[in-house]
């Protein structure tokens, strides 16, 4: 009995992540078209004076898409059937992607300096806990 509910789950559980995906090819799509379209309108016009805030809306585009991209990454690893460390990793790599984005956007003398702090600490978990993961990944040992 428990076997069959497992394979139930496992069979749910893929369906929602197909679907899941191909959502994510949609939002993909969107934050790749709305980057190129963009970085089109400003290397077109030679006129157009690129201040700070055209860079960030630039880099803002840019990251998104990145993030959709490591997000359907994750998702289609669970699809496949795979799970474990390079899931981890992925994770990681996104939230460090979330945080370099929100530092990309925030306007640095208007903000407090707890959050500055704030996101400092983020980054340096983050990175701490993918430099360990890498560190113990076994597939690390197999190829030194």
């Amino acid at each position: 009995m428990s076997d069959t509910i497992h394979r139930l789950f496992e069979f749910f559980e893929r369906l929602i992540s197909v679907l899941l995906l191909m959502g994510m090819v949609v939002v993909i799509s969107l934050a790749a078209w709305s980057f190129l379209r963009l970085t089109y309108t400003v290397a077109a016009d030679p006129a157009v004076d690129i201040d700070y805030v055209t860079f960030q809306t630039l880099f803002d585009r840019l990251l998104a898409a990145v993030i959709a991209l490591e997000l359907a990454r994750s998702v289609l690893l669970l699809v496949e059937g795979h799970r474990g460390l390079m899931q981890v990793k992925i994770i990681l790599v996104i939230g460090l992607l979330a945080v370099v984005r929100k530092l990309i956007l925030i306007e640095l003398e208007a903000a407090d300096p707890s959050l500055l702090f704030a996101l400092a600490a983020a980054v340096l978990a983050l990175a701490a806990a993918l430099a360990m993961i890498i560190y113990m990944d076994p597939k690390r040992s197999e190829q030194e």
